[in-house]
C-alpha cells in the first residue's frame, strides 16, 4: 500500500476537521453517504485519494453547499493531489493554497 502523501495528509486532515465540527462520527457519514466507514477513514488519514463526487457528498454533508469559496479551496485541492505529481511527495509543497 502507498504512504500518504502530503497533500492527500492535509486534505483527509481538513475532511476530518469538518466532520468533527459537525459532531459526526464515521458512522454516521458512512449511514448518510452510503460510503463505508473504512472509506471515509482512509480519505481522512490520506490513505485514499477522495473522488470529486465523493467530495461534493461530503461537503454537502459537513454543511459547506452555501460555502463556495471553501468548497472551490477544497475541490482544486483534491485535484492537485490526483494530478501534477500523481499524489506523490515532491520533498516540498508548492501548492498556492495554503488556508487549509
Amino acid at each position: 500500500m502507498a504512504e500518504p502523501t502530503v497533500r492527500t495528509r492535509r486534505l483527509g486532515s481538513e475532511l476530518r476537521r469538518l466532520r468533527d465540527a459537525k459532531g459526526l462520527t464515521l458512522e454516521d457519514v458512512a449511514e448518510r453517504t452510503g460510503f463505508p466507514a473504512s472509506k471515509v477513514s482512509r480519505i481522512e488519514v490520506g490513505r485514499l485519494g477522495v473522488k470529486p463526487g465523493d467530495l461534493t457528498a461530503l461537503l454537502t454533508l459537513y454543511g459547506l453547499a452555501e460555502d463556495a469559496e471553501e468548497r472551490a479551496v477544497l475541490a482544486a485541492f483534491a485535484v492537485m493531489v490526483e494530478s501534477a505529481d500523481g499524489g506523490r511527495p515532491t520533498g516540498t509543497s508548492s501548492s498556492p493554497i495554503t488556508r487549509i
